[in-house]
């Protein structure tokens, strides 16, 4: 994590905003926190964390909070290394292999497998994802025919527009 100059919010004379490494952290740490009470909340409404009944499994909020902070902290300790294992190989960009190489040296490879194996399935949705079609495309017209219906649209209005305003 970079460390900041400027230990107080305020002002350059270019306008920019700055905020100590404290409070750019304390910001991130909100953010991290509201996407893994999100995960928190869609696992335990999925039907295989339900109980008997079909109840669905809760936490007293001093448990979930525990949690949150166990997960966000993982998640850093995890980026960080990450981040550093990418400036070591010269990338300004964390790939997967960072991830598993992070995750390697700080004594978590038995989740690499797992890992790899939804990276792979996640490259492969997006390899057989079909590509939507615009309206443009699904009208089946050449480019000549849409300029054409577009000059007809715009002539309409324009008469439309004249009989108005007179």
């Amino acid at each position: 994590m970079a460390v900041h100059s400027r230990s107080l919010r305020g002002r350059s004379g270019s306008g920019h905003t700055y905020m100590s490494a404290a409070a750019e952290r304390a910001e991130a740490n909100e953010k991290d926190s509201a996407t893994v009470q999100k995960i928190i909340n869609e696992v335990l409404s999925s039907p295989s964390i339900q109980g008997e009944n079909g109840a669905t499994m809760t936490f007293a909020k001093e448990t979930r909070d525990l949690l949150i902070e166990c997960c966000v902290e993982f998640i850093t300790m995890l980026s960080s290394e990450a981040n550093e294992i990418a400036e070591k190989d010269a990338k300004k960009t964390i790939a997967c292999e960072h991830i598993t190489k992070a995750l390697e040296e700080l004594g978590f490879a038995d989740y690499v497998p797992e890992l790899v194996a939804v990276a792979d399935q996640f490259k492969n949705s997006q390899v057989s994802r079909e590509r939507k079609q615009t309206k443009i495309e699904q009208s089946g017209m050449s480019n000549e025919e849409l300029i054409k219906a577009q000059e007809e649209l715009f002539r309409s209005a324009g008469e439309k527009y004249n009989s108005v305003a007179s």
